[in-house]
């Protein structure tokens, strides 16, 4: 079962590894699994809030070398 929070502050706890999380980034809900390595993190580190876009740039052409 998927339980529902707006609390990205929270800590995770031990009694909380096996449980899946709907963590709230501002626009919606991301879901979040936790296992032991989370334990001691907050609930919002694995829920980015903003959106990486990766700006157009000029592509690489590969120039053959003649011998």
């Amino acid at each position: 079962k998927v339980i529902k929070t707006w609390s990205r502050r929270s800590t995770i706890l031990p009694d909380m590894v096996g449980h899946t999380f709907a963590v709230h980034n501002g626009r919606k809900f991301i879901p979040v699994f936790v296992t032991e390595n989370m334990v001691d993190y907050k609930l919002g580190e694995f829920a980015p809030t903003r959106t990486f876009i990766v700006h157009p740039g000029i592509k690489k052409v590969a120039v053959e070398q003649k011998k």
